[in-house]
């Protein structure tokens, strides 16, 4: 897979709520590209009122970015998960 393919790739990822099995690939090029980690971060904070990222998604990027700023104000993410009522 391209770098942009591989980009499309994670950013459906993120934005489905839906757990999915990161490829080593993925996992490298979030780990590598901070640009990458900071076009996550703003897509996260920008998501946060509809909750679109599974909560197991979350975590992997945030383990694998370089970043100490990826997180939340109030990590939704530790204590609860999170029901949207419709």
């Amino acid at each position: 897979m391209n770098p942009k393919q591989l980009d499309y790739s994670i950013f459906e990822a993120v934005s489905n709520a839906i757990q999915r099995v990161w490829t080593t690939e993925e996992k490298e090029l979030i780990a590598n590209d901070s640009k990458l980690q900071n076009h996550l971060k703003e897509s996260l904070n920008n998501s946060l009122s509809d909750t679109c990222w599974h909560q197991v998604n979350y975590k992997i990027v945030r383990d694998l970015s370089s970043s100490p700023n990826f997180s939340l104000p109030m990590d939704i993410f530790e204590d609860e998960e999170i029901h949207i009522p419709f």
